[in-house]
């Protein structure tokens, strides 16, 4: 395991802002993604292309400029979406009450050794069985 966190899609999201909505969170998840240590799911890596090209979004990245950054994100610890990351993503949504997306987070981040997932979106300060949600961004 060469990553002891997980970083989930907004947390890679506001690590690319330039002169976006908010330099603080822009800041604090920079600061993460500096470590040379953290682990990413190819279901990471996939959500952060859609949402940064996406239309809704003030100024989407060409795909050209979302490749550049997925090329970079897969620098790190990488770990593919499995069959058993689905058995245990499932057995998670029946437990917590998590949408599915969530829970394959959640999922990847145990499988791979992680401890910690720095996420927005997933409920701060809930233990999932031992993988524990930080939301490292200010309010």
């Amino acid at each position: 395991m060469r990553g002891n966190v997980f970083l989930d899609t907004n947390i890679l999201v506001y690590a690319i802002e330039v002169g976006g909505p908010d330099p603080a969170k822009t800041a604090a998840a920079r600061a993460l993604v500096r470590r040379s240590e953290f682990c990413l799911s190819t279901q990471v890596l996939g959500e952060f292309y859609r949402a940064v090209t996406s239309r809704r979004r003030a100024v989407p990245l060409t795909h050209g400029e979302a490749l550049a950054w997925v090329q970079f994100w897969k620098r790190h610890d990488v770990r593919a979406i499995t069959v058993p990351h689905v058995d245990l993503a499932l057995e998670i949504c029946g437990r917590f009450q998590t949408s599915y997306f969530d829970a394959l987070i959640l999922a990847a981040a145990r499988l791979a050794g992680c401890a910690t997932v720095y996420s927005e979106d997933l409920a701060a300060g809930q233990d999932y069985d031992g993988v524990c949600v930080e939301n490292p961004l200010p309010a």
